[in-house]
């Protein structure tokens, strides 16, 4: 059996030259990533700056929803024509502090022209394939 593991050894030496090469590339590989982790040449956030301007510096952040193929009917305060894009009539939504929900309404169901439909409380969703609405989370 020793024989066998031997001569199993010589031939791998013999017949393949990575050992060596694995060892030496891999300490060059390992040297290079730890020396770019452990000196890091770019900060990844920039000190702080204080903002000086009478604007808020905080940013609301909301989440809307996109409810493909349903409507929510009532409360609106706020109906205009807008591009036929869902997406706008969102952003709106997302832009307007009073805004608790949206329906937008395809071209060629109300008019010429899409139409968005801004809302001050989310009323209920029912199946309609002609709206995309979403609430403001």
């Amino acid at each position: 059996m020793k024989f066998k593991m031997v001569t199993a050894w010589r031939y791998a030496k013999k017949n393949f030259v990575f050992p060596r090469n694995i060892i030496f590339f891999g300490l060059v590989l390992l040297l290079i990533l730890g020396f770019s982790t452990a000196v890091n040449l770019i900060p990844l956030a920039q000190p702080a700056t204080a903002q000086v301007s009478p604007l808020s510096t905080t940013i609301s952040r909301f989440t809307v929803t996109a409810e493909f193929g349903r409507d929510r009917a009532g409360s609106d305060y706020s109906r205009f024509p807008i591009e036929p894009f869902a997406s706008v009539c969102q952003q709106s939504c997302v832009n307007d502090s009073r805004c608790s929900a949206y329906t937008y309404v395809r071209p060629g169901v109300q008019g010429a022209s899409a139409i968005c439909y801004l809302k001050t409380i989310a009323p209920a969703s029912t199946p309609n394939s002609c709206c995309v609405s979403g609430v403001k989370l």
